[in-house]
């Protein structure tokens, strides 16, 4: 796997390069009258901006650079019968990633972001774009599939340092896949919906693709600067073509840790997936709460229709007066990073933006009827998240994340490990100190 991501990674930096060097060449052609205006550079905190005097062509790169330190409180050593309990501990960069976009004749875009992150190369999103409809959006190649609030906000955006163990549930039926994708908006409203593949991540050669399609849609009643109510519903298919597909879900304390507290190991003989529920999300001038229902229904062949669920609910408060409706955006649905009102600055005394969040989230991955071959018992688990957040600027942000386990069940599960794991996972804490820049 790790091969193939080498290999994605170096046709992507390739691909980059041979932009960079068409946007060079461009140079030496003669100007059209309509681009007779000289181009225009601009660095700021959206990172580095090329547009060519007429408008028709543009370039950009930005990037980010999350760098985690983590510690777990509350876990075990390994015990007389071998079982490691014990969670991981230490320092990473958590996400390393370089992206670039164009626009050609001003309705043709391609945008590429490679990560770093975790000393590895891999493509995040691939993508080539039509935007000559008014307010559609239409694109193709590797990104993100509509659904949830919390997975279409960029990690640059959240208020924690990651998302909340419900996502758990979502990730492995709708991650990132290639396939086609179209947005619409209006002053009120926004709908997006597509039709995916597989992953860039390549399947087995023996297997055929499957194919999945999810949509979102949301209607904004009250949309202002200082005042916001977004209300959404989702839902997604996913289908393998061959009835062989399996899916594994489990939860994570940390990035850097394998200490997984809930787990359904491989379900096999899967036939269809369908993942839907509600979001929902008011900011009032500094305060804000949101929150997302999920649930799962895989039908396999020869046995139970799998019922899984999971969903958060958060609040958030900006303690310098930030408002977060202000970084809303119909346009795409959801919310962006906070904006200081005064960048944090020794010589006039400015203290960047402070905000405290909240998060209480779940997973329950235990499902099916009494019978051993019918049942998949992967536990139930509750978690806490408190998270302070500094913004010194637009593009720096300091977040202090603590992550507390309420409650887990693990049921009549088999597997010894992860009854143990589930046991001792009530009331661990893990801490997580991120340093973040992204321009």
């Amino acid at each position: 796997m790790r091969e193939k991501r080498r290999s994605a990674g170096w046709v992507a930096a390739s691909l980059f390069s041979w932009t960079a060097a068409s946007l060079a060449g461009a140079a030496d052609i003669p100007p059209t009258d309509s681009a007779s205006a000289p181009a225009k550079v601009v660095v700021d905190k959206g990172g580095l901006k090329v547009d060519s005097g007429d408008g028709a062509f543009q370039f950009r790169a930005w990037g980010r650079l999350h760098a985690d330190g983590t510690l777990h409180v509350g876990d075990t050593p390994p015990n007389s019968d071998g079982i490691n309990n014990d969670a991981t501990d230490g320092t990473e960069i958590r996400r390393a990633r370089f992206a670039m976009s164009a626009k050609a004749y001003e309705v043709f875009t391609w945008f590429g972001e490679v990560d770093f992150g975790d000393n590895e190369v891999s493509v995040t999103d691939f993508i080539v774009g039509y935007t000559g409809i008014e307010r559609l959006n239409l694109t193709a190649g590797h990104q993100k599939q509509p659904y949830s609030l919390a997975v279409e906000m960029s990690s640059n955006d959240l208020p924690f340092t990651e998302r909340s163990i419900d996502n758990e549930l979502i990730i492995p039926l709708i991650n990132r896949a290639i396939g086609g994708r179209f947005e619409d908006y209006g002053e009120k409203w926004y709908v997006a919906g597509g039709f995916y593949g597989d992953s860039m991540e390549a399947q087995s050669q023996n297997a055929t693709e499957g194919w999945g399609t999810a949509a979102k849609v949301v209607v904004t009643p009250i949309l202002a600067p200082d005042r916001v109510i977004h209300l959404g519903f989702r839902g997604a298919v996913r289908r393998p073509e061959n009835d062989n597909e399996s899916i594994r879900f489990r939860d994570q304390t940390t990035q850097m840790s394998d200490y997984r507290i809930v787990d359904t190991e491989r379900i096999e003989d899967i036939q269809e997936a369908a993942i839907f529920g509600p979001e929902a999300a008011i900011a009032f001038g500094p305060f804000s709460l949101y929150g997302e229902y999920n649930r799962a229904h895989l039908t396999r062949k020869g046995a139970d229709t799998l019922r899984f669920q999971s969903g958060h609910i958060a609040a958030t408060w900006s303690l310098t007066g930030e408002s977060r409706a202000s970084i809303y955006t119909i346009q795409t649905g959801e919310f962006k990073r906070l904006t200081p009102k005064n960048n944090f600055s020794l010589k006039t005394g400015g203290v960047g933006a402070w905000e405290l969040a909240v998060r209480y989230a779940y997973v329950d991955l235990s499902s099916g009827s009494a019978s051993a071959n019918a049942s998949v018992v992967g536990g139930e688990e509750h978690a806490l998240d408190t998270s302070l957040n500094w913004y010194l600027n637009p593009v720096v942000r300091f977040m202090l994340d603590w992550k507390h386990i309420l409650e887990t069940s693990i049921g009549d599960a088999a597997d010894a490990t992860l009854v143990a794991r589930n046991q001792e996972g009530k009331g661990l804490n893990a801490f997580t100190l991120r340093a973040q820049f992204a321009f």
